[in-house]
C-alpha cells in the first residue's frame, strides 16, 4: 500500500472541511412556493419561547418535540410533533380536549421561531 504525500493530505483536508461546512445550508434563498429556509433540527426548539403574552416550553421525548405551551390564558401539552426538512408542526392539547394546530419555522439566528394558527403567524423568541 503506498503512503499519501503531504500535499494530497492536505488537498484531503481542504475538501472535507469544505463539505462540512456548506452542508445543511440552503444556498437557494427561499425562492417560490416552499423551498428553500432554515433547517429545523430538534435541539434548536428545546428551551422557553415567549412572546408578551403566549409563551412554550419545548423539550425532548424519544427523539420528538415534546412540552406545553400557555396561549390566550390557556394552557395545553404539545402533541403530534413532526419536523421537516424546513418546518415543524405540533398540536396544542388543551385541558379541555380542544386542540390548537402550529407550524413554524426558525430563522437563522436560532432565537426567533415563527409559529402560525388559524393563518395567524406570530414570533417567539428564545429566553
Amino acid at each position: 500500500m503506498k503512503k499519501l504525500n503531504p500535499p494530497l493530505y492536505v488537498i484531503l483536508i481542504v475538501i472535507i472541511a469544505f463539505g462540512t461546512t456548506t452542508c445543511g445550508k440552503s444556498s437557494d434563498g427561499g425562492g417560490g412556493g416552499g423551498g428553500g429556509g432554515v433547517i429545523v433540527l430538534l435541539g434548536d426548539l428545546i428551551g422557553f419561547w415567549q412572546t408578551s403574552t403566549d409563551s412554550f416550553t419545548f423539550g425532548n421525548q424519544d427523539g420528538k418535540l415534546s412540552g406545553s405551551g400557555t396561549v390566550g390564558g390557556k394552557t395545553g401539552d404539545v402533541t403530534n410533533s413532526k419536523i421537516d426538512k424546513y418546518q415543524f408542526s405540533f398540536d396544542l392539547l388543551f385541558n379541555d380536549n380542544s386542540t390548537k394546530s402550529y407550524t413554524g419555522t426558525i430563522d437563522e439566528s436560532k432565537k426567533v421561531i415563527k409559529l402560525t394558527t388559524g393563518g395567524t403567524t406570530t414570533a417567539f423568541n428564545k429566553q
